[in-house]
């Protein structure tokens, strides 16, 4: 049996191990929308650990925390950084949302700007910038995927019909079991994807330079500079990665589907316990770069796409029942954090969107079977992108993360500040997706301003949260009522 039939066996054996453990929970039981899309709320700490811990390891985890050490160095150390900034903002924010998705029934972000701001239009405006954000994120996992499976079958198996495959599957499982689904495989994708970076990242550079220090003396002599800043760019600098680690760290749970995640949980005290471990998961970021640095020096054929750089190192050194592994655990890692994807966007356009305006009267039983049968339109429409149109959304790519960063004034201070209003809200989001746009699409990342390089993103919040704190300051009025320690804007400002 040749190495290339040895991996894709390796492979699909735990695409399709997860896919049936990932529809165990719907063929059980007929769920209800609550139990669909946020697992009934009952969610203990392991099963919520590993549902928020499964949207670390994506594809970007996997396959980009490799391709930037190969490529770029020292910037790419702002990846140990920011996951433990973001679980401190988590700590506090997190469970304040919890308890509201219980108590009024909250099962989307939309669902949430509602309620702290009372109005729909806001709502709205918030699920339809989600959706332009998450679907080149799922088209990205998409990407990944096919990378994936093509290089561990030594492209015997090209990326369209692995991309077919995967999804097909993924789509079964979120389409039976929603958010009890994707929980159930995270369990299984973390344990594998931990075991394999941690693996081959200690031991490719042990068996190449004898230990670990070994390979960065090494890379140090071959490459002076590459691991300080700006490393292998040229203005990728301190101020730099100072400014997106803040960006990152506080826009990691502003992603839509986080919320849902959160209101997962059976009660706040869940999250904070996840948040004090959470950071535990950043030390597993550091495998594969180390993979990376390691190919740089070790690979005499530079890399087309540096982002396979994990997957050749393994290729190149290993048979292919250790490729099968690797492989095996990257397809998980791009299809979990798909699945949440799938459901998170279904349940943006259905209950974020159409229940907000031409559905306002939909029954909870209708909206369910308006989001199942939305993720697998949504699933058909990913798939035509990746394989017809790879690079159409490669711009809202650019903006992910800064974009959805935007939403971090309206949802934290709409939480903890009293004089936060409806109008500060409107104008600091549309300020900040404006400028987000403008600057990265410019061709303006990062922003140089007196010298220094920010990144354009975190530029953006800045005005964004000068405009959102101005605008409240001039138009609150003390005509608010106060509930749960949570303020609701009366006024149509």
């Amino acid at each position: 049996m040749g190495n290339e039939v040895t991996a894709l066996l390796v492979i699909f054996t735990f695409i399709i191990g997860a896919t049936v453990v990932g529809m165990l929970p719907g063929m059980k039981k007929k769920m209800n929308l609550e139990e669909w899309a946020v697992g009934g709320r009952n969610f203990g700490r392991w099963l919520s650990w590993f549902v928020l811990a499964g949207e670390i390891y994506t594809a970007f985890a996997f396959l980009g925390a490799s391709g930037w050490a190969y490529s770029r160095g020292a910037p790419s150390f702002y990846m140990l950084g920011y996951g433990a900034l973001a679980y401190v903002v988590g700590y506090y924010v997190l469970p304040k949302i919890s308890p509201l998705g219980k108590k009024y029934g909250l099962m989307t972000q939309p669902d949430l700007i509602e309620h702290l701001y009372k109005s729909k239009t806001l709502a709205v405006l918030t699920a339809t910038i989600g959706v332009a954000f998450l679907l080149p994120y799922l088209q990205l996992q998409l990407t990944g995927l096919g990378l994936i499976i093509e290089t561990c079958s030594y492209g015997q198996l090209t990326r369209i019909p692995a991309m077919l495959i995967a999804f097909v599957l993924v789509a079964s499982f979120v389409y039976l079991s929603g958010l009890k689904g994707v929980a159930a495989t995270a369990v299984i994708k973390d344990v594998s994807m931990i075991a394999a970076v941690a693996f081959f990242g200690l031991y490719l550079p042990i068996h190449y330079f004898g230990s670990v220090g070994g390979m960065f003396e090494a890379l140090d002599a071959a490459k002076p500079g590459f691991l300080t800043l700006p490393g292998g760019t040229k203005n990728l600098d301190v101020t730099w990665t100072m400014s997106t680690l803040l960006l990152t760290g506080l826009g990691f749970y502003m992603w839509p589907h986080f919320v849902p995640n959160s209101f997962s949980a059976r009660n706040p005290d869940v999250l904070r316990h996840n948040a004090v471990y959470l950071p535990l998961y950043q030390i597993c970021f550091l495998f594969p770069m180390l993979v990376g640095f390691t190919a740089l020096l070790v690979l005499s054929t530079p890399l087309k796409t540096p982002d396979m750089a994990f997957m050749t190192m393994v290729r190149e050194t290993f048979p292919g029942w250790a490729l099968g592994l690797v492989g095996g655990a990257g397809a998980l890692a791009c299809m979990i954090p798909a699945a949440d994807l799938l459901l998170s966007t279904s349940m943006l356009c259905t209950r974020g969107i159409y229940c907000k305006t031409f559905g306002k009267d939909a029954s909870h039983e209708k909206i369910a079977v308006l989001a199942r049968a939305t993720v697998l339109v949504l699933t058909c429409i990913a798939l035509c992108l990746a394989i017809f149109l790879p690079n159409m959304l490669v711009n809202l790519l650019l903006t992910g993360y800064s974009g959805v960063t935007q939403f971090f004034p309206m949802i934290v201070l709409g939480l903890f500040w009293k004089k936060a209003t409806k109008l500060g809200a409107y104008i600091g989001l549309v300020v900040g997706e404006v400028l987000v746009f403008g600057l990265i699409l410019g061709k303006m990342d990062p922003f140089p301003i007196a010298g220094m390089n920010f990144n354009a993103g975190f530029v953006a919040l800045a005005v964004n949260l000068v405009c959102y704190v101005l605008v409240s300051l001039v138009t609150y009025t003390p005509a608010r009522v106060e509930t749960d320690n949570t303020i609701y804007v009366k006024n149509e400002m």
